[in-house]
């Protein structure tokens, strides 16, 4: 009978030896690891940004399109988020009185245009709320004019 396990070959022990990854090898895939991170995490971030602003711009527009239907109805623009439709109990975020997004992540508030009377313009302005601070466009405001405008006064604010 053959012996299988023959273990006067020096190539036969060095085969049946390694069972693991080296340290080197380890760090490699760390580093790579770690430059796909690198890349990837502010790109993720800046596309959450652009998420929560998007659901903030949305807020304004349906605040907008609710100040002209109340304009339709009463010849004047108005201040008053109840007047709009927005309820107290369920508009409202938990941080403030003020309607907010569907997230809570803006606050809505309302105030007399450039003209300044209410009877013929309005500014609404939406403010991130905390933990979300958007850094690069702060506030977003839209008037009666339909002229847009952001805190920092940074143009991608309104662009995507």
């Amino acid at each position: 009978m053959r012996n299988l396990r023959n273990n006067s070959s020096p190539h036969a022990s060095r085969r049946f030896r390694q069972h693991g990854v080296t340290l080197m090898e380890l760090m490699i895939v760390v580093v790579i690891v770690g430059i796909l991170a690198s890349v990837a995490f502010p790109s993720y971030k800046a596309y959450v940004d652009r998420a929560k602003r998007a659901e903030g711009k949305t807020l304004l527009m349906e605040a907008a399109a609710r100040q002209e239907r109340f304009y339709f109805d009463n010849n004047q623009y108005t201040t008053t988020a109840t007047n709009l439709g927005y309820s107290p109990a369920t508009d409202s975020c938990t941080q403030s009185t003020n309607p907010c997004s569907d997230e809570q992540n803006y606050d809505l508030t309302m105030a007399v245009g450039a003209t300044g009377n209410i009877n013929t313009s309005y500014l609404l302005t939406i403010t991130p709320l905390a933990p979300h601070n958007d850094p690069d466009c702060g506030t977003l405001t839209l008037d009666s004019r339909s002229t847009q405008g952001s805190g920092t006064g940074n143009s991608i604010c309104w662009d995507n």
